[in-house]
């Protein structure tokens, strides 16, 4: 293509476009993806298969993962290994060990691997097959699907990231039964926050079923993971690369639950941020007077039936918060947004936009509330 620039005339061409398909097949069973899931998939493909996990998943089911016979590689288990240098080094070792376009990479665990392998998917030889088998209930209810990717940064969380949705996911139920019960709770506040912005049947049943996660009750768990996973799919479905508004409802309790996930170095689990970030933005929409107290109660009331915590020794300022929400992804020109609540089940609206900016005083309440004397 020639294009011709002169003093004069300026001559302008629009060109198309294509999107990458954004079909995603997903796999739902109890034990079956280490023992025949993935060598099925091994076996059929034309390509060579990488597998990227992290050291607590590998040491986990390090003889299964040796049965595979393919090339294993990790990386130290937790959020901080969630970086921009991670992923060099996994792209080092991908390249030295010659693998190239020919690839299709598998990650194997919770959100900070499928986040994190994903992006590396999306960027290494400029894309190539990505398959996610999320071990943990977070990834399984959100990471798994709708093709975020990322790392964090001192900055803030994901804030370098692509959308890149996987081929294939395959969720496996059985993978729980190792899982520590606070993880297990950590993945149940996404399930919740899905409940709060569209489904109050969902927040009812969870409200209901305690006995049901206390006992690990797998086919019960695997509804409500398909439940969850049908209210996100809608969701995306309508704003899959977050150019409408609508995608911002699944932000609700990520404003403050990511600005306290990087005051706190990433020392905060995922789940108790955005549990906090739930309620600091129902503080707000009730002072707003869009949630009323006695829903707010409900609310406060099933985070604290399973035992979830929602105040923080105080160690930072107002401040500081406010510094590090200025650079959410929502904050017009550094003015924090807040996803809020009209009642469970409905979030206000805001003309489209699904968000709002929030004065200094709502922050300020919210602060207040989150860092009140234990």
């Amino acid at each position: 293509m020639k294009l011709i620039h002169s003093q004069t005339k300026l001559l302008h061409m629009k060109i198309k476009t294509v999107r990458p398909n954004l079909l995603t097949e997903v796999t739902f069973g109890v034990r079956f993806a280490l023992e025949e899931a993935l060598p099925a998939l091994i076996d059929e493909s034309d390509k060579k298969t990488v597998l990227i996990t992290d050291s607590h998943v590998e040491k986990l089911y390090q003889t299964r993962l040796e049965a595979l016979n393919i090339k294993i590689f990790s990386f130290p288990a937790g959020e901080p290994s969630k970086t921009r240098e991670t992923k060099a080094l996994l792209e080092d070792h991908l390249l030295s060990h010659h693998f190239g376009k020919d690839t299709q990479i598998i990650a194997l665990g919770g959100g900070v691997v499928t986040d994190l392998v994903g992006f590396l998917a999306s960027t290494y030889c400029r894309g190539v097959p990505l398959i996610l088998v999320p071990t943990t209930l977070l990834g399984m209810v959100d990471a798994c699907i709708g093709g975020k990717t990322g790392v964090n940064t001192p900055y803030g969380k994901n804030a370098i990231g692509t959308f890149y949705p996987p081929e294939k996911v395959i969720i496996d139920a059985g993978f729980l039964t190792t899982l520590p019960h606070d993880q297990l709770i950590g993945g149940l506040v996404e399930v919740i926050k899905y409940g709060l912005i569209q489904s109050k049947s969902l927040f009812e049943k969870i409200e209901l079923s305690k006995d049901h996660w206390e006992s690990l009750d797998l086919p019960f768990i695997m509804e409500i993971i398909q439940q969850s996973l049908k209210i996100k799919h809608e969701i995306i479905s309508e704003d899959p690369f977050e150019e409408k508004g609508t995608r911002r409802m699944l932000n609700f309790g990520h404003t403050i639950g990511h600005a306290l996930e990087t005051l706190e170095n990433y020392q905060l689990d995922h789940g108790s941020g955005v549990a906090i970030g739930m309620a600091a933005a129902c503080v707000i929409s009730k002072r707003r007077g869009l949630l009323l107290q006695a829903e707010f109660d409900r609310i406060l009331a099933l985070l604290t039936l399973y035992k979830i915590p929602l105040h923080r020794p105080k160690s930072h300022s107002i401040d500081d918060l406010m510094s590090v929400l200025a650079r959410d992804k929502k904050a017009l020109l550094a003015t924090p947004r807040f996803v809020l609540l009209k009642e469970i089940g409905i979030i206000e609206p805001y003309g489209g936009e699904y968000c709002d900016a929030a004065l200094f005083e709502e922050i300020e309440e919210a602060f207040n509330w989150i860092y009140k004397e234990l």
